[in-house]
């Protein structure tokens, strides 16, 4: 990826120059079943969309909206999300989670609840085209981690914020943006990336055909695009930080194998990398996570504190 490109905002055409579908009946065939999945996709996205009444924030004393937009070239981004403060009073550390939309945000706010209680705030978002942000998804890509630097940036202007301890936790397609984002920012002392996939150039050519028509909707995998959103091919030399990968074993959309992986390349760069793949458990950990979950946060940002004070 070009550092500089994210920088000052523009982006490089993620598709490869194409023939005409005509010339290559192959091509318009998978185009075809991609574009079948999408309008599944929309009807259940529709089906699944909040019903009329309360809004998450007016069902807890202790949450209010955390949206903002983003700007990438020409193409805007509305990031739809949710902050929910801790009681604990003074700066205190930070959790940014990133959403595919598939656990949607409100499970997210109400697991934050938790996490709160730690002392640490919380904000939740989904990355761009997933749940209620605006999209194109194009597969994650340069506007999700965009979205994630965005919403860092946010959080460490808060008065109640200690930009010193910062997390960030993905899931899914999130924990893809996570991971890119070790390229671009230092800011985050821990990171939790929870089943993603992070080699994609060995993804496609062994994802099942659900996972590459749901990549068919939103880019054309050339080499290039795979590259460009592969964490493995992207990390850089060295890292400083902490970093749990939680992965169910019979995850039959992203394989356990991309998580296994990831740790390998991350501790050859120095990071401090902890393993939790749950045996019986497939693509949606749900809340079986949480103890994991709380105990790295505890270890990386408020021990840690602690133990320097």
């Amino acid at each position: 990826m070009n550092r500089d490109a994210m920088t000052e905002g523009s982006i490089e055409s993620d598709s490869e120059p194409e023939p005409a579908s005509t010339h290559n009946p192959l091509r318009f065939v998978i185009r075809a079943l991609a574009a079948m999945l999408a309008v599944v996709a929309t009807v259940g996205t529709l089906a699944a969309c909040r019903m009329p009444g309360k809004s998450v924030a007016s069902r807890y004393e202790n949450v209010e909206p955390f949206n903002f937009d983003i700007a990438l070239g020409p193409k805007q981004f509305h990031i739809d999300g949710y902050l929910t403060r801790s009681s604990n009073a003074g700066k205190l550390p930070a959790l940014l989670v990133l959403n595919d939309g598939g656990g949607s945000v409100e499970r997210c706010v109400q697991m934050s609840q938790h996490v709160t209680a730690m002392g640490i705030q919380v904000a939740c978002v989904d990355i761009p085209g997933y749940g209620a942000s605006s999209g194109p998804s194009r597969f994650v890509g340069q506007p999700s981690v965009l979205a994630a630097r965005r919403g860092l940036d946010l959080l460490v202007a808060r008065p109640d914020v200690d930009a010193s301890r910062l997390a960030v936790w993905g899931l899914g397609q999130g924990a893809v943006a996570a991971g890119l984002l070790m390229d671009y920012d230092s800011r985050p002392r821990a990171l939790i990336l929870q089943s993603g996939a992070y080699d994609m150039l060995t993804l496609w050519p062994q994802a099942p055909l659900r996972t590459k028509l749901a990549i068919l909707r939103e880019v054309w995998p050339s080499k290039r695009a795979l590259k460009q959103r592969s964490v493995i091919e992207n990390l850089p030399p060295r890292l400083d930080c902490s970093v749990l990968i939680m992965h169910g074993e019979r995850d039959n959309r992203m394989p356990v194998t991309q998580a296994v992986k990831l740790a390998e390349a991350l501790r050859a760069r120095g990071a401090r990398v902890s393993t939790c793949y749950f045996p019986r458990a497939s693509h949606d950990l749900g809340k079986r996570v949480e103890p994991e979950l709380r105990a790295f946060l505890r270890d990386n940002l408020i021990g840690a504190a602690r133990a320097a004070s």
